[in-house]
């Protein structure tokens, strides 16, 4: 499994504060100025005083105490609060928390400079449609404030819950809702599975319940709750580890390089060789690293056995960084079960290092460097696995299966249903060695799942291929401008919803343009045909901007946009310049950061139109403010450049690839990625991201043409270098045994030295190190 950061940009393509400023209805900038001193930043720190989780909260009393959601501050972790102004508050107990309703209370030492506590709202419930302003920390991004409305009240697991019009993230939890007065209407607490733009919140009279039930405890005894045994354990290089009953958990990056931390246990002392240590490990995510430390000198020396990133890996570590570590053996094995428990073992024999995956032998080295030490767990990076069962003796594989036994595991697997005609007698047996079965059961599971897969992506590849075409024929057209911008915006809306019938919307498009004309007279000037135009589209029919879900899909698709009459700027504009220029108006699309408008350019003075605010004429002036609420610097005039059909449908496309990447739908920006690159083939951003796209889906063949192409493209030395390590690495994943000859290697010394002044920064993966 390749690690990538999936494109950190897209995370970025909705701005938090355009909702607030896009509102008429107040002085929404005396309401931030009100409530941003009043709210925090709680990071939730592991024992080494890395962070491991960031959240938000708020004063409710001057005296110090602190407003948050229970998960924010989780259970057992050190904390730390800061304002908005840099201010560091010292915690000084769990003043009061409630995991079912998933509120906790924090005070904090103010000394003498009281908080700005925020008032409660005195209504138990805000009515419906109430204008409200969420203030956090989406996705890291601090001191954010976003608006929206409250669409309803409903009850989720037994209790009132806000639910929220408004795009809210990780980070936003714990912070406050207010409405048009600063009051606290509720506490932000999670974002909706379905839909990125709706959000909930907890009613503020459920903080007023658990104030008047405190159950105060110090920090100093917080931060012990399902902490290790110091007698059993010793905790290496940071982290954080925990133990729930019999399963030992970690999290947080370790202080060693590359994030490694060490648990070894203070109850082995190591006898001479042979003898056996073994544990079950279950990774949170595959790209992770975590196993069994063993002849571990307790500083920097050990030996580590682990899964990482799908494989099994033995490693040799001499010393604090990667220089000093040597990877003896790195295996792939149809044995490991991701996601799922595996078990791991070594056996240190007197002359080698066995190494096991669920009973099966997968490296056997004849390293012998370390001697002597402890045993225990490792970790590395920001992977928060779980082991249990953690064992050390001189005997620890599991018992072996009957030749009896094999055959009806072998019968079961295949015909599942005949577990009737199993007798008694093999059912006990079976049941005895469960460990074993159940492994075999998850791993036969493991590789059906994955042939599905496979099958469903080539499926979806199929499926794709007409719709491609069509966007691809739409482009080449000889036909007007909006003609081909109107077939290729609903060829892209066709990616998403393969029964869409293209010709049936350019005909309804058509019908539009005709009941417009009809409206007109022969003499009509360009005034009067773009004055009924705005009439037929705003006042007869009710199109409007689609504030209420912004970031949901369809306002990205035409044809569900002239069904529902509402869009985003672009896809809105897209279709009102279509409706003018089959009305000779000569209609311009212009893409100014954040919010798409339409250029009439028939007759002089040429006017904008923002048609998402239902066709207001916007001045200079009104586009400066658009440009400066959205990127904070002023308008200029290559802002005001008139767009083509290649870069309008840039913009809609990257708009669907920012959806996806919120609801981290991989198969979805793989089909975006495909028509970005129909519709600018010359883009090398566009191909960068479908190659890395389809190397995550493992599209291998595709992928390794689009690296080739980069290799051969690519201007900035960093992106080629780039581009060269993540092609090696698919190279070792398509032929695992021998990997390309050396003639076929592009000549990387070469191209590299034949690259000068690089048009862009580009950052490499910053991934850590991986061990």
């Amino acid at each position: 499994m390749i690690r990538f950061a999936l494109f950190p940009v897209l995370w970025l393509l909705f701005s938090p504060l355009a909702g607030a400023q896009r509102s008429g209805d107040a002085d929404l900038k005396a309401i931030i100025d009100q409530v941003r001193p009043s709210t925090v930043t709680i990071q939730v720190r592991g024992r080494d005083g890395g962070q491991i989780g960031l959240g938000t909260g708020f004063a409710i009393d001057s005296t110090g105490l602190l407003a948050t959601n229970f998960h924010v501050i989780t259970e057992g972790r050190p904390l730390t609060v800061e304002m908005a102004s840099g201010r560091q508050l010292p915690v000084l107990a769990i003043e009061a928390s409630d995991r079912r309703r998933d509120l906790a209370i924090i005070r904090v030492d103010v000394g003498e400079n009281p908080l700005p506590a925020l008032k409660l709202s005195d209504a138990p419930l805000p009515d419906q449609g109430t204008q409200v302003l969420a203030f956090g920390n989406p996705l890291g991004l601090r001191d954010s404030v976003v608006t929206g409305i409250v669409s309803a009240v409903r009850e989720m697991d037994g209790r009132p819950m806000i639910q929220l019009a408004m795009p809210t993230q990780p980070g936003n939890s714990g912070g406050p809702l207010v409405d048009l007065k600063g009051n606290v209407v509720g506490i932000v607490n999670m974002k909706s599975a379905v839909d990125d733009n709706l959000g909930f919140a907890i009613p503020s009279d459920q903080l007023n319940l658990l104030s008047d039930q405190p159950n105060p405890i110090s920090i100093a005894r917080w931060v012990r709750l399902g902490q290790i045994d110091p007698e059993t354990w010793t905790p290496l290089f940071g982290a954080s580890w925990t133990q729930r009953g019999s399963i030992l958990n970690a999290q947080g990056l370790g202080t060693g390089f590359g994030g490694r931390s060490l648990l070894l246990s203070n109850k082995n002392t190591l006898p001479n060789p042979p003898f056996e240590i073994a544990v079950d490990v279950r990774l949170d995510d595959e790209s992770g690293a975590a196993g069994l430390a063993f002849l571990a000198d307790g500083k920097d020396k050990h030996y580590g056995f682990y899964p990482s990133d799908g494989k099994l890996r033995l490693t040799c570590f001499q010393g604090p960084s990667v220089y000093s570590w040597q990877v003896l053996e790195e295996v792939e094995s149809d044995h490991y079960l991701p996601g799922e428990w595996n078990r791991i073992r070594v056996r240190v024999d007197t002359d080698k290092l066995l190494c096991y995956l669920n009973g099966k032998l997968v490296i056997e080295s004849n390293d012998r460097q370390l001697s002597g030490g402890k045993v225990g767990l490792v970790k590395f990076r920001d992977t928060k696995p779980a082991f249990k069962r953690f064992q050390f003796g001189d005997q620890l594989q599991l018992p072996t299966l009957s030749a009896p036994l094999k055959t009806a595991l072998a019968n079961l697997i295949d015909k599942p249903d005949r577990l009737v005609d199993f007798t008694s007698e093999q059912r006990i047996e079976l049941g005895r060695a469960r460990h074993i079965v159940n492994r075999e059961i998850s791993r036969e599971v493991s590789e059906l799942e994955q042939r599905i897969s496979q099958l469903r992506r080539v499926a979806e590849d199929l499926e794709l291929v007409p719709t491609l075409r069509e966007l691809e024929n739409a482009l080449r057209e000889e036909e007007t401008h909006s003609d081909r911008l109107l077939r290729a915006t609903l060829a892209i809306a066709k990616l998403d919803q393969p029964d869409l019938d293209i010709g049936a919307y350019v005909d309804r498009v058509q019908e539009m343009t005709c009941e417009i004309r009809d409206s007109l007279t022969k003499e009509a000037n360009s005034a009067e045909r773009r004055d009924a135009l705005h009439r037929f589209l705003f006042q007869e029919n009710g199109f409007r901007g689609g504030r209420a879900e912004y970031y949901h899909p369809a306002n990205s698709h035409l044809n569900q946009v002239i069904d529902d009459r509402e869009g985003l700027p672009i896809t809105l504009s897209i279709l009102y310049m279509s409706l003018g220029q089959a009305l000779d108006l000569d209609m311009q699309g212009v893409g100014l950061p954040g919010h798409f408008v339409v250029r009439d350019a028939t007759e002089e003075p040429q006017v904008l139109i923002d048609v998402f605010e239902q066709g207001n004429l916007l001045s200079r002036e009104d586009a400066n403010r658009l440009v400066t609420n959205h990127s904070g610097r002023p308008l200029n005039d290559a802002d005001l450049l008139p767009q083509n059909v290649q870069q309008i449908l840039t913009r809609v496309l990257s708009n669907l690839v920012g959806g996806a990447g919120r609801r981290q739908d991989l198969s979805a920006i793989h089909r975006y990625c495909e028509a970005l690159v129909i519709v600018d083939p010359d883009s090398i951003e566009s191909r960068r991201m479908r190659a890395q796209v389809r190397m995550m889906t493992e599209r291998d063949a595709a992928a390794l043409a689009d690296f080739d192409y980069l290799i051969e493209n690519e201007t900035s030395t960093a992106a080629y270098h780039e581009a060269m390590a993540l092609r090696n690495q698919l190279i070792q994943r398509i032929e695992p045994k021998s990997g390309e000859s050396k003639s076929s290697q592009p000549d990387s010394g070469n191209r590299a030295n034949s690259i000068a002044n690089p048009d862009r920064d580009v950052t490499p993966n910053q991934a850590s190190p991986n061990p």
